[in-house]
């Protein structure tokens, strides 16, 4: 003898009850106990750098050569880090300038930390000049204790 159907919903609606709490325990038994505080300089974070090219590699080079603590990979969990973000733009009104934009980013907030923008060929003419030009702005960065709000 076949049922209204009330009691299956009713079993449903239970399962669906009980997967949602215990997914929810789950995603609350992951997050930190206490709330994230970003450093207030940028030597305060790792500097994370995935970049394979030589540019990237350069400022990797140069920072960690200033003291700065680099990562070359991703991994979750540990101290705050920062990611360096870089692209270029080229202007189409005359003189077509183009610029070399870089930025990094707290990885938990997305909170730009750090900026150097510079058009490509004042930074030098090599992929190492270049380089050597951008750690030495993100060092003697004067917001390196502010947060960089986006425009």
């Amino acid at each position: 003898m076949r049922g209204s159907g009330a009691g299956g919903n009713a079993l449903l609606g239970n399962a669906v009850v009980g997967l949602a709490f215990i997914g929810n325990a789950f995603a609350l038994s992951c997050t930190p106990p206490t709330r994230y505080e970003q450093p207030s300089a940028l030597r305060g974070y790792e500097i994370l750098i995935t970049r394979r090219d030589s540019l990237g590699q350069g400022i990797a080079d140069g920072l960690e050569r200033r003291g700065f603590r680099v990562r070359r990979w991703v991994r979750g969990g540990g101290r705050p880090a920062a990611y360096l973000l870089t692209f270029t733009f080229r202007e189409v009104e005359p003189p077509a300038v183009t610029w070399l934009h870089l930025r990094l980013a707290d990885t938990r907030t997305g909170a730009i930390v750090a900026a150097v923008s510079a058009p490509l060929d004042s930074l030098g003419a090599t992929t190492l000049e270049r380089a050597r030009a951008i750690v030495d702005s993100l060092a003697a960065s004067p917001v390196l204790g502010r947060q960089i709000s986006p425009p």
